[in-house]
């Protein structure tokens, strides 16, 4: 049954606006992904590819598409209106460079690119590109990360002078191409581009990073991270992401610093956004409190895909384009570059656009 997006900014979509699409990628993201997808009215799934067409096969049944483990069909078949690429980092040019070629609209996940060498090659393919391109930094469609940045650019803390950002979860598995740096980017640039985004997104850019990073530890089978960053507007950040938390796990926590007070929140520990003020009371206690929200169940994937749908209808550009997702991606380039020089460097390499 289609259900209309939570994503608060979304316009709603035209609905005789039928669109074809392709899931390339039947792993966790492809199915997420494609089960949101299938609860938008007039979004049909039309293929489903993977390397093994095996793998592909549960997917495409499930979705009533065919299953694909070959990609030249979906992007010579002009039926097709969208391509959802869901596949590994270090295969981003494999897809992107057919889709454009072929002018399909395209919704990308995460990390859009493994380095600073793909990230020019991605700019100059897409500089100009009329299609839709939206890159899936869910974290913006997280309604508590959104209630935090509103919260924030109101002024409700003031001046924000530091900011806390952890993200914890399990080792991906020392078999998966997550392990291999080459392929992945490793902890700093698959699991922190979200919060490495959130940070850009709601307080600006990053003037230095400083960073370190345990890898490799006890047979590969954990990965730690902890950036130090110097903000444009004088604020400082700290931002810790881990591979080592037990398999499974999800942790992800934010605290916020200001001049009027703190903003905090903690998925383990509370269900509703922190705010502690310095403000004096009006009348008893009410300067101490925890705010609930009414939309606990909005799905932020559903949210996303719903809203690279809507830009497609509207003709309207996404709230995450390539150019923002590449900045977060540079961003994490020289976090991991100071790890691996140990020392704190610019935010900025020479190279940077």
């Amino acid at each position: 049954m289609a259900r209309q997006s939570g994503f608060r900014n979304s316009q709603p979509a035209i609905e005789n606006a039928l669109l074809s699409i392709a899931i390339l990628g039947a792993g966790n993201m492809g199915k997420r992904l494609a089960k949101s997808f299938r609860e938008i009215s007039g979004v049909s799934i039309k293929y489903v590819y993977s390397r093994t067409l095996a793998h592909a096969q549960p997917l495409a049944k499930e979705c009533g598409a065919v299953a694909l483990d070959q990609m030249n069909p979906i992007f010579d078949d002009r039926r097709v209106d969208a391509v959802v690429l869901c596949l590994p980092t270090f295969t981003r040019l494999e897809t992107l460079k057919p889709a454009v070629e072929s002018g399909k609209h395209v919704f990308c996940e995460k990390p859009l690119a493994l380095n600073p060498p793909m990230a020019g090659i991605i700019r100059t393919l897409l500089a100009g590109y009329s299609k839709t391109v939206m890159v899936g930094q869910v974290l913006r469609f997280f309604w508590e990360y959104r209630r935090l940045r509103e919260r924030v650019l109101a002024g409700e803390v003031g001046q924000v002078g530091m900011v806390r950002l952890s993200r914890c979860v399990g080792y991906p598995g020392t078999e998966s191409w997550f392990a291999d740096l080459n392929q992945s980017g490793g902890v700093i640039l698959d699991l922190l581009i979200h919060d490495l985004d959130f940070l850009r997104w709601t307080f600006g850019e990053v003037e230095q990073v400083c960073a370190k990073c345990v890898t490799g530890t006890q047979a590969g089978k954990l990965a730690y991270a902890l950036l130090n960053l110097q903000l444009a507007s004088g604020a400082l950040a700290h931002i810790e992401g881990s591979w080592a938390h037990p398999v499974g796990s999800f942790h992800q926590s934010v605290e916020i610093c200001g001049s009027l007070g703190m903003l905090h929140y903690d998925n383990l520990t509370c269900s509703n956004i922190n705010v502690v003020s310095t403000t004096e009371p009006r009348s008893g206690p009410e300067s101490r409190i925890s705010l609930p929200e009414s939309d606990h169940s909005n799905d932020p994937y559903f949210a996303e895909v719903s809203h690279f749908i809507d830009c497609i209808r509207q003709e309207h550009a996404p709230a995450v384009s390539f150019e923002e997702s590449l900045k977060s991606c540079e961003l994490a380039f020289r976090a991991i570059e100071s790890a691996r020089l140990g020392v704190p460097l610019a935010a900025q390499s020479d190279e940077s656009h």
